[in-house]
């Protein structure tokens, strides 16, 4: 009887460590899965690529490893002294003279040059942003860039009264963007610490920039000085970019000549100066910077949030709201001039592709955009256009112009 009772408490007692390591399985899974599902609330998981957006370069990027966290350029108690310091002289602005930083690179680059009025600043540089620490304004054309240009102080379309209707941000951003290079005129560092571009849409961008050169035949001087605009509107009378597309891009004979169907192409690729706006494109201001630069993006499509989110990157407070944003630069457009059909999209998408690769690499090289932010701008670009949105290669070579790039940023003498 006692060895059948032994036998019972030995057989018991080896039992006991195969339960305790069920018991550590069980709770070990129900803690991954409490986990993944806070990461999903909360956000921080890796997001499901979708599949329409599926291809190999764009899996490689959104699975590779998230960079590490940089700290922000300035430290808190400084980010305060600046964004104070910006706000007195806000508040005391009375449309007085505006400011030429005296560390400007423009007149190294250009000799006998001057800056255009519309690069300076309307407050001063705080002596402390030295030149490793600032940032440049990539002012891309019909990119939005002129609202953001208020924000950030420079003198740009702000308002007929430029005292009445001052637009600056109290923010690091504003504080620390020091210069800016916009079309021919480059006036930053090459030492900057990062690069602001401000992007949109491709394809909205080039309808933007069309109707913003459309001569108006009723003024006295109509066309531009430096620019063949009148080739494109009147001589190959394409007054929209629907037309533009559907005659000048679609292959046969409707009703535009051989030269003029050049003459589009070249213009929407940037390679002609017809259009200013398609002439300084993504691919100039890309080339314009060194493949080393730290570029932030914002995005037109989602200003407060990435104008929070490089705020943040710098050390300051994530507090801009739709309400304060200026809108400027705008005009009413007619139906006809923002129309454009499923043929002209698919041809103009197609000629745009290569712009189109250099829009989503400078998204891909963005320190302030992460991984959904990218796919969320993919996802909006595939509803005008579908093809190159998942593409990485276009039919056409990227064009070279490495001549324009080199004319636009002079040679740096000291």
């Amino acid at each position: 009887m006692t060895q059948i009772a032994r036998r019972s408490t030995d057989k018991e007692h080896r039992a006991v460590p195969w339960f305790g390591i069920m018991w550590i399985g069980l709770t070990l899974a129900l803690s991954v899965t409490y986990c993944w599902s806070a990461r999903r609330q909360l956000g921080v998981y890796s997001p499901v690529i979708p599949a329409e957006l599926e291809s190999p370069v764009l899996r490689a990027y959104l699975k590779s490893e998230e960079a590490a966290a940089k700290p922000p350029l300035f430290d808190s108690s400084f980010a305060e002294y600046l964004k104070k310091g910006l706000s007195y002289y806000i508040d005391a602005y009375d449309g007085g003279k505006p400011y030429h930083y005296k560390d400007s690179s423009y007149p190294h680059r250009h000799a006998n040059s001057t800056l255009p009025p519309w690069f300076k600043k309307v407050f001063p540089l705080n002596k402390h942003i030295t030149p490793e620490k600032q940032t440049c304004f990539a002012h891309v054309g019909k990119a939005g860039g002129s609202s953001i240009g208020c924000m950030l102080g420079f003198l740009l379309h702000c308002g007929d009264d430029e005292k009445t209707n001052f637009q600056s941000v109290p923010s690091l951003l504003a504080a620390t963007t020091a210069h800016s290079f916009h079309r021919e005129v480059y006036d930053c560092s090459d030492t900057a610490a990062n690069y602001l571009f401000v992007i949109r849409n491709p394809l909205a961008r080039a309808l933007s920039a069309f109707n913003y050169a459309k001569p108006d035949l009723s003024e006295k001087h109509p066309f531009s000085k430096k620019y063949k605009d009148k080739e494109i509107y009147v001589d190959c009378d394409f007054w929209t970019l629907n037309d533009l597309a559907e005659r000048g891009l679609v292959k046969g004979n409707n009703g535009a000549s051989d030269e003029c169907k050049i003459r589009a192409k070249k213009a929407l690729l940037g390679t002609e100066n017809n259009l200013v706006h398609w002439y300084f494109n993504y691919q100039f201001y890309y080339e314009m910077v060194s493949p080393d630069a730290n570029i932030i993006v914002i995005r037109n499509e989602h200003i407060v949030d990435d104008w929070n989110e490089v705020e943040t990157l710098l050390g300051g407070d994530a507090d801009l709201t739709e309400e304060s944003l200026p809108v400027n630069n705008q005009y009413e457009k007619k139906p006809e001039e923002i129309y454009l059909s499923d043929t002209a999209k698919v041809v103009l998408c197609k000629t745009l592709c290569n712009e189109i690769q250099v829009y989503k690499t400078i998204l891909k090289r963005a320190q302030n955009i992460k991984k959904k932010q990218y796919i969320q701008s993919m996802q909006e670009l595939m509803t005008s256009c579908p093809k190159e949105a998942l593409e990485e290669s276009c039919a056409d070579d990227m064009p070279d112009i490495s001549l324009k790039v080199e004319k636009a940023k002079g040679e740096l003498i000291y």
